[in-house]
């Protein structure tokens, strides 16, 4: 994952992104979703992309105690607390192996299908062609692995798996939810917090996908890629 990180380019983040050239081991991907609160016109898609679950899945259990954030999603917890969570992930070199995607949908009519498209594009920037990798989806139900895996393969997506899993049995599940709330956090412009700050930071360190720097000095902060 530190090649795929490394040797990220910034410019491919649009539309007509290549595949990252790097091969890679098995990868682990972890997806949630979140939808704006008031309006509806927003739905995310995030996920977190590691090569050793294991290991990222203790570093982000101890980082949930010392943060104090704990188990709890990210729109319940502590506004201080879920801060200085991400701000870590985004910052500390012991998170510098993971990769995180946030897409931004506009108004989807179909909930699921926009869930299946972040995955493919995920997966297409993990150079799946290379790289054998297991899709976790939160709350996704068995009867429902069939479908998901069908749509995707329309995509053109190839997985090893795919499994559902529970964000209170699995931190990186966490992860994904906290990227989740915050992405939608920022689009509904709560900039009364570091938000802004910690996703420059995260672009800056090509461990963000699906967001840019901003283009203009006069609008601070990275945008999102927007999909209809």
């Amino acid at each position: 994952m530190a090649q795929c990180i490394n040797h990220y380019n910034k410019q491919k983040m649009s539309n007509n992104f290549e595949p990252i050239a790097a091969k890679l081991k098995g990868i682990d991907l972890y997806i949630d979703e979140s939808r704006q609160r008031v309006g509806g016109e927003w739905f995310i898609v995030a996920g977190v992309a590691v090569e050793d679950s294991d290991t990222f899945r203790q570093l982000c259990e101890d980082l949930e105690r010392t943060s104090r954030k704990r188990h709890v999603k990210w729109g319940k917890a502590n506004k201080n607390n879920r801060l200085v969570y991400l701000r870590t992930i985004v910052s500390d070199a012991r998170f510098r192996d993971i990769l995180l995607f946030s897409y931004v949908f506009r108004k989807p009519k179909d909930y699921v299908a926009a869930t299946v498209r972040g995955i493919d594009l995920a997966v297409a920037n993990l150079h799946a062609s290379n790289s054998p990798v297991s899709v976790y989806v939160d709350g996704l139900v068995k009867n429902q692995y069939r479908e998901y895996q069908v749509r995707l393969r329309k995509l053109g997506c190839d997985i090893e798996k795919m499994r559902g899993v529970k964000d209170e049995n699995e931190p990186l599940i966490r992860l994904a939810d906290a990227l989740a709330g915050a992405t939608r956090d920022l689009l509904e412009q709560h900039r009364d917090n570091e938000l802004p700050e910690i996703f420059s930071l995260a672009v800056e360190r090509d461990i963000l996908v699906g967001w840019r720097s901003a283009v203009f000095p006069e609008s601070p902060g990275p945008r999102p890629t927007i999909y209809m």
